[in-house]
């Protein structure tokens, strides 16, 4: 990676993690902005380099340098799952990182911040693609298309907010620590469990919080009165597929165990695989215990925990990983949770490998796929967020398109992750039908019309 793209990388990565701290979200913050945008180029790196033929050595040394720590190129393909490496999907997953960088701008937070982006992802694809000193037009083409698509997103986003592109304030010279962000006050136990029971469906998952929640209320009572207590184990794994909820349920868990005294800080660390493992021998152990670290007095949310033990046996540092985090588990008991995340099968051979991952993790939560009704409220809930208005027929299609993609559940089914990419799909079809209006009304520039939703395929 040339030093120039690898201050651009560093400087996006930035970016990133300055929206994370001023709480801006990527869909229903899920998961980091950092985290989603390295993921989300890693996703474009290895589609691009394995399209009819195996991962080259310099396009892996280069996913390396992205992803900051050597990683083989059977690993690369292990974390990268099959069923992500679509150009919609790809390029869906770039509008989904649009958003926040949108709405920052709007804000006046990060002036510029969308050409920014779009330059940024620009610059360092196109280093990529010259990584294995060959010219390959159809690689350019994937970029070119996928830039104009993020172009039209953030015109549209930014037209729609009412954003003045011109005269923009000067730039942030440099973010802000996090320390300098004033703490939001913390939410009572009411606000939580209030929050947790607005979500759209996940009614099995609500009820089994609500029962943890009363638990550790009746047991710090007997505690109160005297009454000797058995020890119970508060690391939970969430079962199910992607996009049902399972780190917005995690950060709220996180804050139910703060406000009921189970955890002194409360706040929810996200990691996956590349967070944990390094690619050198004695690294793993140090990188890990400083995830853990941060997370004291919180909650390490693990998500696709099962990638990590996925190559044991096979010169891996994955089961390193596992075993430090065990040990910080047995060192902090009282003041640490780790919940782990990943497919049901998957997590089941995750357990299994190791006989302290199944002794200290006793209880699930499974994640049911969501109905076509729920898909449809969290898309019109989207639309209403951002003032949009959906007309009634354009409404029935969305419907329609859920329906009929709950009864197949194709290949790649994300969930609430397809009712959000659904929403940056139409709002793209809609620039472009604006963009043939010379001064669309507000109305217009707010309304989402039946041709907006035909068509759209994810």
């Amino acid at each position: 990676m040339d030093i120039t793209v690898r201050q651009t990388l560093d400087s996006l990565m930035g970016d990133c993690a300055l929206l994370d701290r001023g709480g801006y979200i990527i869909g229903k913050g899920q998961t980091a902005i950092e985290g989603f945008t390295r993921l989300a180029l890693l996703r474009l790196f290895v589609y691009l380099g394995t399209r009819g033929r195996t991962l080259g050595g310099a396009e892996a040394l280069y996913i390396s340098e992205l992803m900051g720590s050597s990683i083989p190129k059977e690993d690369i393909l292990r974390i990268v799952r099959a069923d992500t490496l679509k150009p919609d999907s790809i390029f869906d997953s770039f509008l989904m990182i649009c958003a926040p960088f949108a709405e920052a701008e709007s804000d006046g937070v990060l002036p510029g911040g969308t050409d920014k982006l779009i330059n940024s992802v620009n610059e360092i694809v196109l280093d990529y693609i010259a990584c294995d000193g060959k010219t390959d037009s159809e690689e350019s083409a994937i970029l070119g298309k996928l830039i104009f698509r993020m172009k039209n997103f953030c015109q549209s986003w930014l037209s729609a907010s009412g954003s003045r592109r011109t005269n923009r304030p000067k730039p942030v010279q440099q973010a802000p620590k996090p320390e300098e962000k004033p703490r939001e006050p913390e939410k009572t136990l009411d606000e939580l469990l209030d929050e947790l029971n607005s979500l759209i469906g996940l009614e099995n998952v609500k009820s089994e919080v609500f029962s943890l929640s009363n638990l550790i209320r009746v047991r710090k009572l007997r505690e109160e009165r005297g009454f000797s207590q058995p020890k119970i184990s508060l690391h939970l794994v969430f079962t199910g597929g992607p996009g049902t909820g399972k780190t917005t349920v995690a950060r709220l868990i996180a804050g139910i165990y703060r406000s009921l005294g189970a955890l002194s800080k409360g706040q929810l660390v996200e990691v996956d695989r590349s967070g944990l493992v390094s690619g050198y021998v004695g690294q793993t152990a140090i990188k890990t215990r400083q995830v853990c670290e941060s997370a004291l007095g919180g909650v390490l949310f693990i998500d696709e925990a099962y990638s990590l033990t996925a190559s044991a046996g096979q010169n891996d540092f994955g089961m390193e990983a596992v075993d430090t985090v065990l040990k910080f588990m047995e060192d902090n008991r009282d003041d640490f949770v780790v919940i782990c995340a990943g497919y049901t099968e998957l997590m089941e051979q995750f357990l299994a490998s190791n006989p302290g991952l199944r002794s200290r993790f006793n209880k699930f939560i499974d994640f049911p796929d969501y109905t076509a009704d729920e898909l449809t409220e969290i898309f019109m809930m989207r639309c209403r967020s951002y003032d949009l208005r959906v007309e009634e027929e354009a409404a029935e299609c969305a419907r329609t398109f859920f329906e009929d993609r709950c009864s197949v559940k194709p290949e790649g089914f994300a969930n609430a992750r397809d009712a959000r990419n659904y929403f940056e799909r139409v709002l793209t079809q809609q620039a472009d039908r604006l963009a043939a209006i010379e001064k669309p009304t507000d109305d217009e520039l707010m309304t989402i019309t039946v041709a907006d939703v035909v068509g759209v395929i994810l």
